[in-house]
C-alpha cells in the first residue's frame, strides 16, 4: 500500500510539538520513514495540508491545525456509522432488531438538563435459550472538537435515566491528548462507553469522517420502564414507534 505523505507529516506534530521549522520536519520525516525524503516533496505536502486547513505556516514556523464543524455537520457520517454493518457489529446489534432516531432535535419537548442525547438507538435483544425477548436504548452523544471535554461524559450519564447504555463520541485530537484521556478514565469510572473516530477536512472543505475506534465498552444501567417508554414515545417519530413495536411483536 503506498504511503500517504501528508499522513506520515501530520504524524510529525503531536501534544507537546505542534508547531515545527520545514528541517525538522524534514528530519523527523526521514527518521519515521527509514529514507531521506526530496525536500520538494515535504514542501508539495505541506502545501497540501495547508489548503486543507490541517497546518499554517507563521514565521517560518508550520503550525499543526485539527479542523472542526458544527455538530450538526457531524451527525450524518455518526448516522452512517451508527448503522453500517461495522457499526451495527461493534455494537453486537441485528439490523433487523434495532431502530435509531435522531434525538437532538424535534419530538416533544424533554424536561430536565441534559436529556436529549444526538441519536438514541433502540433494539429488542433476543437470547439463545430464553423465551422472554427484551428491550435495550443506547444513546450518543455526539461533541465537535470545540465541544470536546470531561462535561460530555455527564451528559451522557444523565442519559443513564432513560437509557441502558450510553455513549459519547467523540474526534481524536493529537493536540488534546491529556484532554482525551481525562474523558476516558471519566468513561472507564462512570461505565459510559467511549467511541473515537478521526475528522479531517477534504479539499471542499466537507468533512472527513473516518477511522471510528471503541476507546471504552459502555456497562448496562439499569433505568426505571416507565421512563425508559416514556422517552421512547416523547423523542421517536410516529414511524420509527410502530417499526419498534413491530420488532417486539406487538
Amino acid at each position: 500500500m503506498p504511503i500517504d505523505l501528508d499522513d506520515e507529516v501530520l504524524a510529525l506534530f503531536g501534544e507537546k510539538r505542534p508547531e515545527l521549522p520545514e528541517d525538522a520536519l524534514h528530519t523527523l520525516l526521514t527518521k519515521r520513514l527509514g529514507r531521506v525524503v526530496d525536500s520538494s516533496q515535504l514542501t508539495l505536502s505541506l502545501q497540501s495540508l495547508m489548503s486543507r486547513g490541517l497546518v499554517e505556516l507563521t514565521n517560518k514556523v508550520y503550525l499543526r491545525r485539527e479542523p472542526d464543524f458544527a455538530e450538526e455537520r457531524l451527525e450524518d457520517p455518526i448516522e452512517s456509522f451508527l448503522i453500517s454493518e461495522n457499526g451495527l457489529q461493534d455494537l453486537r446489534l441485528s439490523r433487523i432488531d434495532t431502530v435509531i432516531q435522531r434525538t437532538a432535535r424535534g419530538g416533544r419537548l424533554a424536561t430536565g438538563i441534559w436529556s436529549r442525547p444526538d441519536f438514541t438507538i433502540a433494539t429488542v435483544r433476543r437470547r439463545k435459550y430464553d423465551p422472554l425477548r427484551h428491550l435495550d436504548v443506547i444513546a450518543f452523544e455526539l461533541k465537535n472538537r470545540s465541544g470536546t471535554s470531561v462535561v460530555a461524559v455527564h451528559e451522557a450519564l444523565a442519559h443513564c435515566r432513560f437509557a441502558h447504555y450510553a455513549y459519547v463520541v467523540i474526534p481524536t485530537s493529537v493536540l488534546r491528548q491529556s484532554v482525551q484521556k481525562q474523558i476516558e478514565s471519566s468513561c472507564t469510572e462512570h461505565g459510559i462507553g467511549l467511541i473515537a473516530f478521526d475528522l479531517g477536512s477534504l479539499q471542499d472543505g466537507t468533512p472527513r469522517v473516518r477511522s471510528f475506534e471503541f476507546v471504552v465498552r459502555a456497562r448496562r444501567h439499569n433505568p426505571d420502564p416507565d421512563v425508559v417508554d416514556k422517552y421512547i414515545d416523547d423523542r421517536f417519530g410516529e414511524a420509527q414507534k410502530r417499526e419498534l413495536l413491530s420488532i417486539a411483536g406487538q
